[in-house]
């Protein structure tokens, strides 16, 4: 296949924003361009104090999710491919890759020399074992499952080369092996991964207790380096300080407890900057969006009358006030105005209480009881859901809320113990990765959502799957979602962003426009700090 032919219409900023850069597979080897945040100076060694929204349920990075924004464990992992500062995918520890012409396989290339940390080195071996794992039931959890659903099989060609073969036509596959969140384990150590895992990421692993700190070194054969050929990363240790509450986490920042935070409180952004904004660093990113999922599966949003009731009651500029404090925007889709996949043919039904009165009255269900639940660890969504209850409640249905902490809320999400849902999305790096795995029929992690079906959507998704071309790409989607609009197995609400902020002596470190605090060339790998 000739790479240059078939992206040779596609503009640089369309090329490397959707899964077409893929193609490309531009081998960067260890050299890191030099970007803002690059230090001119780094100093090595210091500790790292991180202070964290939120907490891994688990180590065992196949079974729990290592959230690339706000769990420190997530920084001991790389992928075959890897994000920028500006969210484009670029090689990891795949050097290149190219697909057939039908996009069906993909062929990847491994750089040599990478080490897991206790040695092993990262082949095609090792590369087979991982995602054969990640797709066995009894091991992924839907969520990673859902990222590799569609790999049919992996052939090792020679040592340094995989060929990966899809059960249909993908062009999002680079997005879908992407760190976050088909990391790499070491083979040898899966069995023990639960209690010490072993990575390829910059740093590694020394201890975890939930809820309380993160211990990770750096680790000293880690392949990246910096534009002047030092080894990454810089730091010598990060120290994870996990604290639930807003206000104490930001407190940990301003008395020096911590040098860096995740996230702070919407109700906080706006004073924190103009009081504190010449003493501190502070970035705002993308992190996806929050909705509502109704549950098909069982109970009495299984009546589309119901649902629509349900969704003419939800006031997106409610949520934006109340919960967001003005940040982010309110949002009917996975993508926000000026991202390449925003879809300007989006309609979604409006805040029309009356008409959801009208509704369940003309249903005789005026009174119906509604149990929502939702995850407690996320400020934003405990809060939405309190919001979603008091509205759905003012229009006639009795609505209970149950807040979970994270593992029981995955087993109810899991067993359909809910009517209403209140999740969140982070971004997808391609829209495949949230269109097909959140809605497809097929897809594991979609059935532990709403549960719902339709078979036109299925087709509509399949087709975007095997183009190049993104406007057509995008018209396909923009039809699918319509669907979403008027079945509403899913009712969107608003915008995630997230501002984190550090102290002035940590230097050389900036975010993923998407929130990751560790990409290619940057975040935690070249941040160090200036005593």
């Amino acid at each position: 296949m000739d790479r240059h032919t078939q992206t040779a219409a596609l503009s640089r900023r369309t090329f490397l924003t959707t899964a077409s850069a893929a193609l490309a597979g531009a081998t960067l080897g260890g050299l890191v361009p030099r970007n803002e945040a690059a230090p001119q100076h780094p100093k090595r060694g210091g500790v790292l104090q991180f202070g964290t929204f939120n907490d891994t349920a688990g180590l065992d990075s196949h079974r729990h999710n290592q959230l690339h924004t706000s769990h420190p464990t997530a920084a001991m992992y790389t992928g075959l491919t890897d994000i920028d500062q500006q969210g484009n995918i670029v090689p990891g520890i795949a050097e290149s890759w190219e697909p057939n012409k039908e996009l069906t396989s993909w062929v990847f290339r491994l750089r040599k020399g990478v080490l897991f940390h206790n040695g092993r080195e990262v082949d095609a071996e090792a590369v087979k074992l991982n995602i054969e794992r990640i797709k066995d039931p009894a091991i992924g959890s839907d969520w990673h499952r859902g990222a590799v659903e569609n790999i049919q099989a992996v052939e090792i060609l020679d040592k340094y080369t995989v060929r990966i073969h899809t059960h249909v036509p993908d062009v999002s596959l680079p997005a879908n092996v992407l760190h976050y969140p088909t990391n790499l384990q070491a083979p040898d150590n899966f069995d023990k991964a639960p209690d010490h895992p072993i990575g390829t990421g910059p740093f590694k692993f020394v201890s975890w207790t939930r809820w309380n700190e993160t211990r990770l070194v750096r680790f000293e054969n880690y392949w990246e380096t910096d534009a002047e050929g030092n080894n990454l990363p810089y730091l010598a240790e990060i120290i994870g300080k996990p604290k639930k509450e807003d206000s104490v986490r930001l407190t940990a920042l301003r008395t020096g407890q911590v040098h860096l935070i995740d996230n702070m409180a919407y109700a906080d952004v706006e004073r924190f900057k103009k009081s504190f904004g010449d003493k501190y660093h502070s970035w705002q990113s993308h992190l996806g969006g929050v909705f509502v999922v109704f549950n098909f599966r069982q109970g009495p949003f299984q009546d589309k009358r119901l649902r629509t009731a349900a969704a003419h009651a939800l006031d997106r500029n409610a949520v934006h006030n109340s919960v967001f404090y003005g940040q982010g925007t309110m949002l009917d889709q996975p993508y926000p105005h000026g991202n390449i996949w925003h879809l300007e043919g989006s309609r979604s039904l409006e805040y029309d209480p009356d008409q959801a009165k009208s509704l369940l009255k003309a249903a005789r269900a005026m009174g119906t009881a509604i149990k929502i639940v939702c995850n407690s660890t996320f400020t934003f969504h405990r809060e939405s859901a309190q919001i979603v209850q008091e509205m759905w409640n003012s229009v006639g249905f009795k609505v209970s809320l149950e807040p979970l902490d994270t593992v029981p809320f995955l087993n109810a999400r899991k067993q359909g113990e809910f009517h209403g849902l209140v999740q969140g999305n982070t971004f997808r790096f391609d829209p495949d990765s949230f269109f097909e795995r959140n809605f497809h029929s097929r897809s594991d992690y979609a059935q532990v959502l709403s549960g719902w079906k339709n078979e036109r959507y299925d087709q509509l998704v399949e087709e975007a799957k095997r183009i190049l071309d993104p406007a057509r790409r995008k018209e396909l989607y923009t039809e699918a979602w319509n669907i979403v609009n008027d079945e509403l197995p899913h009712f969107h609400l608003h915008e995630l962003t997230m501002t984190s902020a550090a102290v002035k002596e940590l230097r050389g470190y900036q975010p993923c426009v998407i929130g990751a605090f560790s990409h290619h060339g940057g975040g935690i790998r070249t941040a160090y700090i200036e005593a």
